[in-house]
């Protein structure tokens, strides 16, 4: 058991040994063309001719030479070996400031975004200050509308409670009138019936007394005859 795991660590560290190792980007520095070649040696055959500042990707290397592929979009990837010599890792001056002018052109045009963005946001800011002035300003006068409303509706009630007392007093006061009618109407039968039984009782004693004087008279006359 142990043999096989030792050699398959000695396997594993073979393998990772054999990995090439990670890409790193470098720069062609020599002012004239150089040689593109199909291996790392002179008398191998040239692929391509490589100008100044042309970026690569390092893909191995071996004895002073570097197996390269070629970034540019019109070598489609094409890989072959350059003396490492004409390599360099930093970056050229020329492709820096066309970097930088890249950059500045991107941050120009996010800078006028910006500042689009930001007057389109100051312009609704603005409207919506005005319409919250204008808000404050109808809100005010509601408010002041509505004090008087609510001062002309304690007005009202007031009124109103008063016309209810006065309504009421006056229920009470025909109530109390009708109730006096009445009384006056029933007082005026009684003092009616009152005279009349008085007017009665005195004709009738007057017919009474008118009987018994006649009466005597007529005695008074047959005792002289």
């Amino acid at each position: 058991m142990t043999k096989w795991i030792i050699t398959f660590v000695v396997s594993l560290f073979i393998c990772i040994g054999s990995l090439p190792c990670r890409a790193e980007k470098a720069y062609v520095t020599n002012p004239s063309k150089i040689t593109l070649r199909n291996g790392p040696g002179i008398n191998q055959k040239i692929l391509a001719m490589v100008t100044q500042d042309e970026p690569v990707e390092i893909l191995d290397s071996q004895e002073g030479w570097r197996r390269v592929q070629l970034l540019a979009p019109k070598w489609n990837n094409k890989e072959g070996w350059i003396v490492s010599s004409f390599l360099t890792s930093h970056v050229p001056w020329e492709i820096q400031a066309a970097s930088l002018k890249e950059e500045n052109a991107r941050l120009k045009e996010k800078l006028a975004r910006i500042e689009a963005e930001w007057r389109e946001l100051t312009g609704e800011r603005e409207e919506m200050k005005r319409k919250v002035e204008k808000n404050g300003r109808a809100l005010a006068e509601t408010q002041e509308k509505y004090e008087k409303l609510k001062e002309g509706a304690g007005g009202f009630l007031k009124l109103q409670e008063e016309y209810e007392n006065a309504q009421q007093r006056m229920v009470d006061a025909l109530a109390t009138a009708e109730k006096l009618t009445k009384e006056n109407t029933a007082l005026k039968s009684s003092q009616r019936n009152t005279w009349f039984l008085t007017g009665g009782a005195v004709m009738l004693a007057g017919l009474i007394f008118g009987l018994v004087l006649g009466r005597r008279e007529k005695k008074r006359k047959s005792s002289y005859y």
